[in-house]
C-alpha cells in the first residue's frame, strides 16, 4: 500500500523533499512546492521553458532599454529596492560583454601586440620584456626598441612616414632586409605576435571586468566628502561600463552602416569617413553626454557639480582603460611564458 507522499499529486500529505507535513501549496519547513500530476506532461515542461525564457529575456531587454535611454536610472532603481524587473548588475554586465565581443566593430579592449609595443606608458619596458621572451636571453634596451619598432612597422606599413624613415635600421627591418644575425629573432617575434594576439583576444573578454573596480575607486576618491560608499559606486560603475560597451557596439555598427551607405550611393567615401578622427570625436562627445546624464540623474548634484564630476569621471575612464591595457599585456605575456 502506498503512503501519502509516495506519488506526486494533490493527495500528497507530506513534503517530498524533507518529509514534513504539507499545510498548503508550499512546505512550511523547506519551501518545496506541492507537485501536481499535470507537471509530468510535455505541455507543462514546454510551458516552463517558454516562461523562463520570456521572463529572462524581458528583464534583459528592459534593463538594456533603461541602461541606454535613462542614464543612471538603473542604479537608482537598484538602491530603491526595485530589482525584480531588471537583470542583476553583474549578470547584465556579462551579457553586454558577451554581445560586445561577439558583434563589436570597434575593438577598443582587444589590443594587439604591435599596438602595445608603441603605446605608452612603459613602452620600453614592454619591448624589453617581449624581446626577452622571444630571444630567450637579455636584450639591451636599444636593441629591443629597434627590433620592436621594426616589428610594429612591418605590421603597419602605412606607419612609415618621412619622419620615421630617418631611422634606416627600422626601415630596413620593415622592408624585410634585416641583417642575417637578426633574421631569426625577427621571425620569432612575428610568430610570437600571432600567438600573443590570439591569446589576448580570449583574455580580454574576462579581464574587462577589472575596469569596474578601477572606476569605482576613482569615483570614491572624489565622493568621499559626500559619504558615497564603494558598494553604491561599484554598482554605478558596473552599469556605466555596461552602457559604454553597449554604446561602442551600437556606434560601431552605425558608423560602418553610414560608411557602407555612402559608398553605395556615391561610389566613394567622403573625407570625414576616411579617417578615424571624426568618428572618435563623435563617439567621445556621445560618451561625455551619457556620463554627464548618468551622474546627474544618479547623484542629484547641480549641473555645475555634475559637470565637474563628469570631467573627473572621464579622466577616470581614460586612466582605467590605460591600466586595463597594461594589465592585459602583462597577463597575456605571462600566460604565453
Amino acid at each position: 500500500m502506498q503512503k501519502p507522499g509516495d506519488l506526486p499529486g494533490e493527495s500528497a500529505a507530506v513534503c517530498a523533499n524533507c518529509g514534513a507535513p504539507m499545510g498548503g501549496e508550499y512546505c512550511m519547513q523547506c519551501g518545496e512546492r506541492r507537485l501536481h500530476p499535470d507537471e509530468h506532461t510535455l505541455r507543462h515542461v514546454a510551458g516552463e521553458w517558454f516562461e523562463a525564457f520570456s521572463h529572462g529575456e524581458g528583464r534583459l531587454l528592459n534593463s538594456l532599454r533603461t541602461l541606454l535611454f535613462k542614464p543612471g536610472e538603473l542604479t537608482r532603481e537598484y538602491f530603491r529596492g526595485r530589482r525584480v524587473p531588471y537583470t542583476r548588475p553583474v549578470a547584465l554586465f556579462f551579457a553586454v560583454n558577451l554581445l560586445y565581443f561577439l558583434l563589436a566593430v570597434l575593438q577598443t579592449f582587444n589590443t594587439s601586440l604591435n599596438t602595445q609595443l608603441e603605446i605608452r606608458p612603459l613602452a620600453e619596458v614592454k619591448q624589453a620584456l617581449v624581446m626577452r621572451q622571444v630571444a630567450g636571453a637579455p636584450v639591451t634596451g636599444a636593441e629591443s626598441t629597434r627590433l620592436a619598432g621594426a616589428y610594429w612597422r612591418s605590421e603597419n606599413p602605412s606607419a612609415l612616414n618621412p619622419r620615421k624613415s630617418a631611422r634606416p635600421s627600422a626601415v630596413a627591418s620593415a622592408s624585410g632586409a634585416v641583417p642575417a644575425q637578426e633574421a631569426k629573432v625577427f621571425a620569432a617575434l612575428q610568430g610570437y605576435g600571432k600567438r600573443y594576439d590570439e591569446r589576448t583576444d580570449a583574455l580580454s573578454r574576462a579581464l574587462v571586468i577589472a575596469l569596474v573596480p578601477m572606476l569605482a575607486c576613482w569615483l570614491w576618491l572624489a565622493l568621499v566628502p559626500w559619504r558615497r560608499g564603494l558598494a553604491e559606486l561599484s554598482i554605478f560603475a558596473t552599469h556605466t561600463w555596461a552602457a559604454l560597451l553597449l554604446i561602442l557596439l551600437v556606434f560601431g555598427w552605425a558608423w560602418r552602416g553610414l560608411a557602407n551607405a555612402m559608398l553605395w550611393s556615391r561610389g566613394e567615401l567622403p573625407a570625414f569617413l576616411q579617417t578615424d578622427r571624426y568618428g572618435s570625436a563623435a563617439l567621445g562627445l556621445l560618451i561625455l553626454a551619457y556620463v554627464y546624464c548618468a551622474l546627474r540623474n544618479n547623484f542629484r548634484f547641480t549641473w555645475v557639480g555634475s559637470a565637474a564630476l563628469c570631467v573627473w569621471t572621464m579622466a577616470g575612464l581614460y586612466l582605467s582603460l590605460e591600466l586595463y591595457r597594461l594589465l592585459l599585456f602583462f597577463v597575456t605575456v605571462y600566460a604565453l611564458h
